[in-house]
């Protein structure tokens, strides 16, 4: 392949996000976190979530992940069977897990229900080059301790990843330390939660306790700058210093609203130099570390993944440095997250097949899947 004039990177890892959120974008902005969760998404799923809606909105998120480039991904929802199918025939690479809570979901009835999908999940695909089942359970204010314990119990038994929310928001403290006399990162330690193989999504409000536990236990983060903004959930620090594994997550598009990690990459390292009045508290290429190595070591995929090195998967995007919001380069780094936008990426590679070339998505039929995602539009705005 002829890259001259391209950089050549490691695939960018989102490692938060709810793909089938794209049908639901826009669909209740510029609310507080539990009011938009509980009045407007929780209901409009209950009516929304079906397996055709699901995989058509997937299909979407791909397209749109893939053209920014992305090339790995974490997904918490319903109906991940589905997901795990389309993502296979993406070509992208893909950690996904049902999305336990404690109520009835358009997928499971009960949390044993639900078990048991997470669990016909992993025997299905564990294994396999670019699918990576795990397990995700909601949060600490949506699941009682017996389904948070057991999510984990799964996860260790299959060895695999567990991903949860934790101290999205004040509120979200006030509530589970008014309950369990804990904030949550500190209840969820005492209960066994934090761990090498968990990812604690935002962790917006933890306290130096909390941020000392997930130091000790290994646990990671998945930081989602642009969801907390818009939320109003808070900035969250980087926690970079404390020696945590911090890497970068878009979260759902109904609360972001895109799914381009070349921007939650740009405001990671911008929004770290605010809270912290210092422009070198994220530097540029702390910030690519982030989006790449960092969140294949958060998703215990980097033995295969997040960097180019002699060994693993060829998991890689090709970057046009040659255009005219990138010139002039004086600094690689600078130039990639500063100045980039998601249109710079030419072409993209997963497990050493191309998954885009020249900007065309190779293995997703784009009108198709647009046609699909405006008629679903057109049914919602009915309802």
């Amino acid at each position: 392949t002829d890259a001259e004039g391209m950089f050549l990177l490691p695939g960018l890892i989102n490692t938060h996000t709810h793909l089938p959120m794209t049908m639901l974008r826009g669909f209740a902005d510029d609310l507080p976190l539990h009011e938009w969760l509980t009045g407007h998404i929780f209901p409009a799923e209950a009516r929304l979530v079906t397996p055709e809606n699901v995989r058509i909105a997937t299909r979407l998120a791909f397209i749109e992940m893939i053209k920014s480039g992305t090339t790995c991904f974490n997904d918490m929802y319903f109906f991940e069977d589905i997901i795990a199918e389309e993502a296979k025939n993406a070509g992208i690479r893909g950690v996904m897990g049902e999305s336990m809570i404690d109520f009835a979901t358009a997928s499971f009835q009960t949390v044993d229900e639900g078990l048991a999908r997470c669990e016909a999940l992993i025997r299905k695909w564990q294994g396999d080059s670019i699918i990576h089942p795990s397990v995700c359970v909601h949060a600490p204010y949506t699941c009682s301790q017996a389904t948070l314990q057991q999510s984990k119990q799964l996860a260790d038994r299959y060895g695999t990843l567990l991903q949860i929310h934790v101290a999205e928001t004040r509120q979200e403290v006030e509530d589970i330390t008014a309950r369990t006399g804990m904030p949550p990162a500190e209840y969820l330690h005492s209960i066994g939660l934090l761990d090498r193989n968990v990812i604690a999504a935002h962790c917006v409000w933890l306290n130096p306790k909390e941020i000392e536990l997930l130091a000790r236990t290994g646990t990671s983060i998945g930081h989602c700058p642009k969801s907390n903004l818009k939320l109003a959930s808070g900035v969250a620090d980087t926690y970079l210093k404390a020696g945590i594994t911090v890497a970068l997550g878009t979260d759902g598009t109904a609360s972001n609203n895109t799914l381009d990690l070349v921007e939650e990459m740009r405001f990671a390292a911008l929004l770290a130099k605010v809270v912290h009045y210092n422009p070198e508290a994220v530097k540029a290429q702390t910030a690519l570390r982030m989006a790449t190595i960092n969140g294949a070591k958060a998703l215990g995929l980097d033995t295969i993944t997040g960097s180019i090195e002699i060994g693993k998967r060829a998991d890689l995007i090709l970057i046009h440095a040659d255009a005219s919001n990138m010139l002039p380069v004086y600094d690689e780094y600078s130039a990639i997250v500063y100045a980039m936008n998601s249109k710079n990426v030419r072409s993209s590679m997963v497990n050493g097949d191309w998954i885009m070339r020249n900007r065309i998505v190779c293995h997703v039929d784009k009108e198709n899947t647009l046609e699909a995602i405006k008629q679903l539009s057109g049914q919602i705005r009915k309802m």
